[in-house]
Order: C-alpha cells, then structure tokens, then sequence
C-alpha cells in the first residue's frame, strides 16, 4: 500500500511550516540510478503552493520542490534547490519523486530528511528510495 496509515504526520499553516528527523539509527545508502520518495495528500480545501523535501548527508543542500518557488532554501537550479514539477493534484494519496542524481545523492548516505510547506494542509505518510 502506498500509505502507512500508522506513520503519517500532518501539517498546516498559513506561512512556512516544517518537519524534519535527524541522526537517524538506520542510514539510508542511495545508489546509482535510483530515486528518493514521498507520500503526500494535498487538502483541496486548503492546498499549499510549495512543497520542498530536503535530505541530509554531508550537509542539507539536497533538496526539491514541488510548486511556486517561494521557500528560500539553497540555489535555484542546483542540487540544492531542484525544481521537481507542479503541485501534484488535491484530494488523494500521491508519490512525490526525485532522482537522487538530480539532488546530488547519488552513491551517498542518508540519515535525515525535512519536509517544508508553504501555506496550506499536507499530510505526509511513508518514504524511501526506489531503483529506476
């Protein structure tokens, strides 16, 4: 199933809002042609306008977003600031998805991950890495 159920967390917010784990106890090794993955619902009663996932390794300049470019995290069109596509649509269960190449995690370990939103209701369920 595309959804834990059990593991989910929901964020709302007018302006930026955030989640992030750090120092996890169990890395995440990114290889060669794969993909890092979220699951997210957007409230269409109350949809955000930027989505922006960041990962940790060496430091947090792996990111991507989905949206309007509003959240000031990194440089624009680099591994640190990726533009991954539009807002995916409201109202059910989507996977958000980055090539790990195109944020710089290729061949890299991962122990932390951040969600930022801009404005709106999301709700954030299950995450991982799938090989393309």
């Amino acid at each position: 199933a595309p959804v834990s159920g059990s593991k989910a967390f929901q964020s709302i917010g007018t302006g930026l809002h955030e989640r992030a784990f750090n120092w996890a106890s169990a890395a995440l090794t990114i290889g060669i042609g794969e993909s890092l993955f979220t699951y997210v619902y957007l409230d269409p009663a109350n949809p955000p306008t930027e989505i922006m996932l960041s990962w940790c390794s060496d430091n947090w300049e792996h990111r991507a977003y989905w949206g309007a470019d509003q959240i000031n995290y990194g440089t624009r069109g680099t591994a640190g600031r990726f533009y991954a596509g539009a807002l995916p649509a409201t109202g059910g269960w989507v996977r958000l998805e980055v090539p790990a190449s195109a944020i710089g995690l290729e061949g890299h370990t991962v122990r932390a991950m951040g969600v930022s939103i801009q404005g709106g209701k999301v709700t954030q369920d299950k995450s991982g890495k799938v090989t393309r």
